[in-house]
């Protein structure tokens, strides 16, 4: 090698070792970008495909294949120009489901200028014990570890006998003897959870110390990893420590800790960030910051290592990854969307206007004006409530109702007169507008939007939509235009899309929209049946199908619905016949309004609560949230299907 060479070998080698404890080869470079963000303080998240490098324990949670590719760039900037260059690829499969563990392999090349290279290829296997064993809270996991290097012969290798090589002016054997070595190692791995959300990790790494000496013997060093992850839906927190024994015989050591926060979408993609700091030995000091996105089964990684107290004259390492996910969604991202996706709802619901917010015609001084409205003779109710008002005032309430019922009353004076031979799109302008002045404004402005798509040439009902959504300030849900078929139908389509790009939540929702309000629609309780059963909600399908089976007058759709239906109860096992709870007659009667009507601020409230405690994983607590619900509602499909999940998650 010529002395630049030498130069460069040397001075690469040197940052190596005092960025990492111990001899320069087959350092713990890390592996992908995810958890370098975190500073490699992953020995107990384990939870993805770089299980395979960290913790092959890991492993055994993984419930469909995966796959990542990855290529960093090492201290960039050096001074000297070389160029430190780190290539990785990896592959997971589950064995049998996950009943025989999981299987994984990768590649990582280290390469330096192309002189000098490492290369690792490795097969992992990680498998948990069964629930309602002794083992349930313990994985465990090995891999076996095929390690190559070597450098570029060149011809001043037999004639190397500069300062920087050798002091003597001998031949330095290194250079002079064989350019590559190879050995065989492995790494063991278990992980113990504590509870839902508290995990321990251990790692041994290099057990087997393998000697890849290119003339006298020179062993990998073996590491020892420890750690311990909190998890919870969209954050994790981590802390890890490795011990290794240095050439010197000291022990060095190496303590880290990360974090990672999810910021989840249901149709922008999930943005996660990611940062740590760590300290140890040999002035090792480093801080990091990483970043993610994932859209469906694709996920790309970002992680940036900037060190403080060994190599200085770098712009730090940066770290690309690309991964992807194969397969139908997990049990665990299923629960995460539909968690997203009551979140949406409730925060959709805070939007809207409280039935609290506009007077109760209930109030025995409005019996009158209840009463005209009941007859649907707006103008006369109207009138009514403007001669009470006087007496009621001050009361933003008051005003609220005074607003709606004197709309009403302009649009739409008497709907009375039109007796019972009302169409259908009439039939929903006269439940909009009651529920309208009654302060059920979601509702109002579901059935105001369906009678304008059925309807679309009465500019006097479009003007009435715009009018009802700036007082309860909800976006109409239009139908477009070019859109003849009604609103229904409308619902169908945009689910039929959703669906066919695998968003079974979002074609969901829609559905549910549609079903709460025609409960009977033969069409959509078929998809929605679909759909539950793509999110392993076999409950809920063989409940809509069973729905659709009764109203379905076709021998032969009736033969189909009959087959699936009984899959899905298959599947479902105790869950399809899961109903909800029933509490005591007394407890129902006293959280039951005395209106008789769902106390929607109380419904709400026992929502976020429910929610907030499934986050945290006390599905105990988050189950009583619910049930008080549907003790209050026991109509609130989105209670029932909360607490199905929690009953299936904790069998």
């Amino acid at each position: 090698m010529n002395r630049n060479d030498i130069r460069i070998l040397a001075l690469a080698l040197a940052a190596l070792a005092a960025a990492r404890p111990a001899s320069a080869a087959f350092e713990d470079l890390g592996f992908g970008a995810r958890a370098p963000g975190m500073g490699d303080a992953f020995t107990a998240v384990a939870d993805d495909v770089s299980s395979v490098y960290y913790n092959p324990a890991g492993l055994a949670d993984l419930e469909r294949p995966k796959a990542l590719a990855s290529h960093s760039i090492l201290y960039s900037g050096l001074s000297d120009g070389s160029s430190l260059g780190l290539s990785a690829g990896a592959f997971s499969t589950p064995l049998a489901s996950g009943r025989g563990g999981t299987l994984g392999a990768l590649w990582q090349q280290f390469s330096l200028s192309g002189i000098y290279y490492e290369r690792t290829m490795q097969v992992s296997w990680g498998y948990r014990f069964p629930k309602r064993t002794k083992y349930e809270k313990l994985s465990v996991g090995a891999s076996v570890k095929y390690l190559s290097h070597g450098f570029t012969r060149l011809d001043e290798t037999y004639n190397a006998v500069e300062n920087a090589v050798s002091q003597n002016g001998a031949t330095d054997p290194v250079l002079a003897g064989q350019n590559s070595a190879t050995g065989l190692d492995a790494d063991l791995g278990a992980l113990y959870r504590l509870n839902k959300r508290w995990t321990l990790g251990a790692a041994l790494q290099n057990a087997l110390q393998a000697d890849v000496g290119f003339s006298d013997a020179d062993k990998v060093p073996m590491k020892t990893r420890i750690g311990a992850s909190f998890k919870s839906l969209w954050l994790v927190l981590s802390a890890d420590a490795k011990f290794q024994k240095a050439a010197d015989g000291t022990m060095d050591k190496q303590v880290s800790v990360g974090a990672e926060k999810i910021f989840p979408s249901l149709d922008r993609g999930d943005l996660g960030v990611r940062a740590s700091l760590g300290a140890g030995t040999r002035e090792f000091r480093q801080a990091t910051l990483g970043l993610s996105y994932r859209m469906q089964k694709i996920q790309l990684d970002y992680g940036f290592i900037m060190p403080m107290g060994t190599v200085k004259e770098t712009a730090g390492t940066h770290r690309l990854a690309l991964s992807y996910h194969f397969g139908a969604p997990t049990a665990t991202e299923i629960a995460e969307t539909e968690l997203l996706d009551q979140y949406k709802r409730l925060r959709e619901a805070q939007n809207y206007k409280n039935p609290r917010d506009t007077a109760s015609l209930n109030d025995p001084r409005l019996a009158a004006v209840k009463e005209q409205v009941q007859l649907e003779n707006y103008y006369a109710a109207n009138k009514l409530l403007s001669e009470k008002a006087a007496d009621l005032l001050p009361d933003s309430s008051v005003v609220n109702l005074t607003r709606r019922l004197s709309s009403v009353a302009a649009f739409y004076p008497d709907l009375s007169v039109q007796g019972r031979d009302k169409q259908y799109w009439e039939q929903l302008l006269s439940a909009g507008a009651r529920d309208l002045i009654y302060g059920a404004d979601l509702r109002a402005m579901k059935e105001l939007a369906y009678a304008q798509s059925l309807n679309q040439q009465d500019s006097g009902l479009s003007n009435f939509l715009d009018r009802a959504a700036e007082l309860t300030r909800v976006k109409a849900d239009r139908v477009p235009s070019d859109f003849s078929r009604g609103w229904a139908e409308f619902k169908i389509t945009e689910a039929d899309e959703m669906y066919t790009k695998k968003r079974y939540a979002e074609a969901q929702r829609k559905l549910d929209e549609l079903l709460d309000m025609e409960p009977g629609n033969l069409m959509a309780l078929k998809k929605s049946g679909s759909c539950s059963y793509m999110l392993a909600n076999y409950a809920r399908a063989a409940q809509d199908w069973g729905k659709a089976l009764r109203a379905e007058g076709d021998a032969g759709e009736k033969a189909k619905l009959s087959k699936m239906i009984a899959e899905a109860q298959s599947k479902a096992g105790k869950s399809a016949a899961w109903e909800p709870p029933q509490l005591a007659k007394e407890t129902v009667a006293e959280q039951k309004p005395a209106n008789g009507k769902p106390d929607v601020r109380e419904i709400e409230k026992l929502y976020q609560q429910g929610a907030d405690f499934y986050a945290k994983g006390d599905y105990g607590k988050a189950a009583d949230a619910f049930r008080k619900i549907l003790a209050i509602d026991p109509a609130n499909s989105q209670a029932k299907k909360a607490l199905e999940r929690i009953i299936r998650l904790s069998r």
